[in-house]
């Protein structure tokens, strides 16, 4: 079982590198933080601060396009050139399927990661900005960002064309960095149907405010350990959860 998944996730991992997508994504990420040396001049004594907090966004930023982009289309593009039925020929159960390319993307997205966090170090070592250990901490709740983000991109791959599944994934993206704001108007909307819409959002999408803690990062703000391991369990969770919905839409599709 474990076998089946992880040949799933590394075949997935080498067609994804192979990608242009993720090729072009992963040099525009590179050059959005580099434009950073431009700017420092322009941040008025805050230069610091600026090309961290520039270089964390891009860095999230990106990995969410990523997948969003390559994710939308691992399941709906194994349908679409039916290579499908040659994968479930083979003794491999369909939950099987939707695990090995979610561990394969996730893979894919930590080595983007990696990749990106050492150009930002890199950056702010050129730009004569002293790196600071303490950025770790926002790049991996960015991390358990996307492990939601992940998870709900490949549950649209499993029923909607690539291009729908890219606008309704950015579309509980941007939502869910306004879960606060969500709350905020149920409480105060004296319309009954404002309010019971807002609620119904606020619990069933992502609370992705949960993972950005770069404003904190970048001002040596001290943060809250068990807020950091609550919000990782929570990521898991709702990925959890993500996932076992799409093993049951995968599971109903005639193949």
């Amino acid at each position: 079982m474990a076998a089946r998944v992880w040949a799933l996730a590394t075949n997935t991992f080498r067609e994804a590198i192979r990608d242009k997508v993720l090729l072009t994504l992963l040099v525009f990420a590179l050059l959005v933080m580099g434009s950073a040396k431009v700017i420092q001049p322009l941040a008025l004594g805050e230069e610091a601060k600026v090309v961290q907090d520039m270089g964390l966004a891009a860095i999230t930023l990106f990995c969410v396009l990523i997948a969003v982009l390559v994710g939308g289309r691992l399941v709906y593009k194994e349908v679409e050139k039916r290579t499908i039925y040659i994968v479930l020929a083979k003794p491999v159960r369909r939950w099987e399927f939707i695990v090995g390319k979610y561990v394969g993307l996730m893979l894919v997205l930590a080595a983007s990661m990696a990749i990106m966090t050492v150009g930002l170090y890199l950056i702010l070592f050129l730009t004569g900005v002293r790196p600071s250990a303490y950025l770790l901490v926002a790049v991996v709740m960015s991390l358990f960002e996307l492990v939601v983000v992940t998870a709900v991109a490949i549950l649209f791959s499993t029923f909607v064309t690539p291009i729908a599944s890219a606008v309704f994934t950015f579309a509980i993206y941007f939502v869910g960095h306004l879960s606060r704001d969500l709350r905020m108007l149920a409480a105060m909307s004296p319309s009954p149907v404002v309010k019971v819409l807002s609620q119904f959002l606020y619990y069933v999408l992502p609370n992705l405010t949960n993972f950005n803690v770069r404003g904190e990062v970048v001002h040596n703000v001290l943060l809250n350990p068990q807020a950091l391991i609550l919000a990782a369990l929570y990521a898991l969770c709702y990925a959890a959860t993500a996932l076992l919905i799409s093993v049951l839409v995968f599971s109903r599709k005639d193949f």
